[in-house]
């Protein structure tokens, strides 16, 4: 007798197919008295499928959101926007009205950010104010009723009205709460953009023509308006000689990083730009604390070195209190003596006045050379209420000349008080207004190169054009693609160029001689996944960072590089890896991809080349002729020479000072 598992199948009897039963779509909805927030299941392939309702995207509280309507009305946009697609609306109905019953005021108005700036400058005839806020219908709507004029570089509506009448306003149309709007009392300054300098070399790739779209609604009219401020800056200041030459016998500082310190200590404002690998941190460490005394000193960095700074500090000075912004509770900042910033972080402490600072000091301080950045907005604003600011940065100039007047500004050098116009107009585009520049910028900046470091090696670079085995096809079919747009296209090329160094790049590694290690930056993730295949299958050990590992992850990466004899490569994008770190185990550097400025590469390539590095570093280049290889590294050419003029003319002249 058979099981019943064994038992046949009834003759006949068709096999019923197994339906999918659909997803919920509407997972939350939560209602203020004029707006209605949807957190909803994630469609694949929809990207803001309740636009054409007039929809918007709420970061602070991941959801869409409309303005508040009949629950009918609601429900049909959601009817029409996810038409055809495999969810389930049956609850929605009842969701939508049980938000709307029950309205929760100030749950979206809270987080919006809005801020009131006082404004200073010539372009104010549009008004005295300005206000900003995390992107918000309603709100967008009480400025127009202010007849506001939007600023895209300031990210701002410059508006005719005080901050009364704007407050009063927001609250009417909007409904904001004055008390979660931030009316600064300190004037920011209103400027207009000016061009840039031209002189490089151009990229240019056959590619689509940009689509000029449908015409649209009508625009509300636009400026090209930027946030920044008027500061001061003095020089000849007193500071102890006696107690840092100390720190130079104890060890603390070699001879001339006390150098860099008393540069610090000696003004109010100035940048210390020497060359990456020459502890510029150590200096910093010191003279904020000498100049801080009691008081609280803040440190801004990018955020993956956020943990180097912490480190620094400490060693320095073991029992420093150091807080840092994001990771600590923002209360406990109060009873630190040190606070860590990321540029990202800043507007917690722009909007707490109450938490004062003695000293700033900004590392990798060229990541202001944006105006219309918010970074750079928020920076101006503390920097406005902190009496001493110092710009700390290897690459002070990566392209243009221009870049430095935030520096230059925010300092308190008296070129920093030229309008950009004006500042472009006199030292921007001729080697004769470069050289003026760099005059001028003498005792503001100090620069050292490596020679100052004189148990370190030398450091070379070699160029190594490839022919390809299996030919260009690849790239070719990539460059006649006439649907690509141009940066798609170039973005698409350079990937095409990295995957064809593949093999060059693992013979390289099979190369290495015992206690060799190589470095190796490309320019995208896929990339660094390939590489990484193909050395574990060479039975390479190899280590990589990229730019969404975390902290703990990369200082694992690290560590296991420059103590693991047995890890002899290192693999990471040139923006994670090449900033911030110590990687002296390497005496051999690649890239797959060359950055789009000689301080990048540079600054990349110094990750194994600053103290500590006993051994000659070989630096390799690998270019594949007649492709936009070439053309990137004349670009890299030209860049060069604005930046010789500049900053190597400054290094230069303060030598023979």
């Amino acid at each position: 007798m058979p099981t019943p598992a064994e038992a046949p199948k009834p003759a006949g009897r068709a096999v019923e197919p197994i339906l999918l039963q659909a997803p919920e779509l509407l997972v939350k909805a939560v209602a203020d008295g004029r707006r209605i927030g949807l957190q909803m299941l994630h469609v694949p392939g929809l990207k803001k499928p309740l636009a054409a309702a007039g929809g918007w995207w709420c970061a602070p509280r991941r959801m869409t959101v409309l303005r508040q309507a009949s629950p009918q009305a609601v429900l049909a946009a959601l009817q029409t926007g996810f038409h055809g697609q495999h969810v389930d609306l049956s609850e929605a109905p009842r969701t939508i009205a049980a938000a709307l019953r029950d309205p929760q005021p100030d749950y979206f108005t809270q987080l919006l950010d809005v801020q009131v700036f006082p404004l200073r400058g010539a372009e104010l005839t549009r008004g005295r104010y300005a206000v900003s806020f995390t992107y918000d219908a309603p709100c967008v709507a009480a400025m127009r009723a202010l007849r506001g004029l939007f600023h895209a570089h300031a990210a701002a509506w410059q508006v005719q009205a005080d901050p009364q009448q704007v407050l009063a306003t927001l609250q009417d149309v909007a409904g904001v709460d004055p008390l979660f709007v931030f009316v600064h009392e300190q004037p920011v300054l209103l400027e207009t953009l000016s061009s840039s300098s031209g002189g490089h070399v151009s990229i240019t790739v056959p590619a689509m023509a940009p689509s000029r779209g449908a015409p649209g609604p009508a625009v509300p009219e636009t400026g090209d308006g930027f946030f920044s401020a008027e500061l001061e800056r003095s020089t000849r200041l007193a500071y102890d000689s006696q107690a840092l030459a100390g720190l130079v016998s104890a060890g603390t500082l070699r001879d001339y990083q006390a150098v860099g310190v008393r540069h610090l200590l000696s003004q109010s404002g100035a940048c210390l730009g020497d060359d990456m690998g020459l502890g510029k941190s150590r200096q910093v460490v010191v003279a904020t604390r000498m100049i801080a005394g009691t008081q609280r000193v803040l440190i801004v960095c990018p955020a993956t070195l956020r943990m180097n700074w912490q480190r620094e500090i400490q060693m320095v000075h073991p029992r420093a209190m150091v807080g840092i912004v994001g990771e600590d509770r923002h209360d406990t900042l109060r009873g630190c003596d040190w606070v860590v910033a990321n540029y990202e972080r800043l507007g917690g402490l722009v909007r707490d006045q109450s938490l004062d600072f003695a000293v700033m000091a900004v590392d990798e301080a060229h990541y202001l050379k944006e105006y219309d950045s918010g970074r750079t907005r928020n920076m101006f604003l503390l920097a406005a209420r902190i009496p001493r600011r110092y710009a700390v940065t290897g690459t002070p100039l990566l392209s243009r000349e221009v870049e430095m007047h935030t520096l230059l500004r925010m300092t308190g050098h008296q070129l920093g008080n030229l309008t950009l116009k004006e500042f472009s107009r006199e030292y921007a585009g001729s080697s004769e207004k470069r050289a003026r520049l760099a005059a001028a910028l003498k005792g503001w900046m100090l620069r050292r190169s490596k020679d100052v470091l004189t148990d370190l090696g030398e450091k070379s670079r070699q160029v190594v054009h490839l022919s390809p085995p299996e030919g260009l096809g690849a790239y070719e079919e990539i460059w006649d693609d006439m649907s690509l747009g141009a940066m798609p296209k170039i973005v698409k090329l350079r990937q095409a160029l990295e995957a064809i160094k593949i093999g060059f790049l693992v013979e390289l590694a099979e190369g290495l001689s015992a206690g060799d290690k190589l470095i190796i930056f490309c320019e995208y993730i896929p990339t660094v996944t390939a590489l990484s295949e193909a050395l574990a299958a060479a039975g390479i050990r190899y280590v990589t960072l990229v730019g969404q590992d975390g902290l703990k992850t990369r200082q694992r990466a690290i560590d296991a590089f420059q103590q693991d004899d047995g890890v002899t490569v290192f693999i990471g994008t040139t923006s994670a890896a090449g900033v911030g770190i110590t990687l002296t185990a390497a005496n051999y550097v690649a890239f797959a991809s060359l950055p789009w400025t000689p301080a990048l590469m540079r600054q990349a390539e110094d990750r194994a080349y600053r103290m500590g590095q006993k051994r000659n570093v070989i630096v390799k280049v690998p270019l594949v002729p007649k492709t936009i290889d070439e053309r990137v590294w004349e670009l890299l050419g030209s860049k060069r020479e604005t930046e010789v003029e500049v900053v190597e003319a400054v290094k230069e002249s303060l030598q023979a000072a």
